[in-house]
């Protein structure tokens, strides 16, 4: 099937939705943090078992993301006999038609893994920190939370425009 766009529509014969857009930009920006100032997206200990996002900007697949205050993310209770690694993501979600931020909550265990990220057709997701949860604690300390927006691999910082064309 050929397809082309984004021409006016006459009569009703051009209709795109937010889809066509997300395809045609997703091309040209990759999914990441904008790296406007160092605390963009950044996580940061709140009171008891809560963390801070800092305001900021992503782009994940085509769709934009803007957070423009601090937001509080809420951990499930440590367990008391293992620590555990949990992340903090910003995720895409097609069947909610939404960006949004949220916690990944590891399992506890002896040698603790931060839970996978998710990246199929319906959910991206982009890791912006993992914490570790010792056992038995009732608050987060900064020591250990792992910055991973930097992380290409995990999250990464958008770069724009066609930088090469290989096909």
């Amino acid at each position: 099937m050929e397809k082309s766009g984004f021409f006016n529509s006459s009569g009703g014969d051009r209709l795109y939705d937010a889809a066509d857009f997300a395809g045609y930009f997703s091309k040209l920006i990759t999914s990441g943090i904008f790296y406007t100032a160092a605390s963009n997206l950044q996580v940061t200990p709140g009171s008891g078992m809560s963390l801070s996002v800092a305001a900021g900007s992503a782009w994940i697949k085509g769709y934009a993301y803007e957070n423009t205050d601090a937001l509080q993310l809420n951990l499930s209770t440590a367990d008391g006999v293992k620590p555990r690694i949990d992340r903090v993501v910003l995720r895409l979600s097609a069947a909610e038609r939404s960006v949004y931020l949220a916690v990944l909550t590891g399992t506890p265990s002896d040698n603790p893994a931060a839970p996978a990220l998710t990246r199929t057709n319906d959910t991206y997701e982009l890791g912006l920190a993992e914490i570790l949860i010792p056992k038995g604690a009732v608050s987060v300390v900064a020591q250990n939370i792992t910055d991973t927006r930097l992380n290409q691999a995990l999250c990464g910082l958008v770069n724009s425009l066609v930088s090469a064309v290989y096909e």
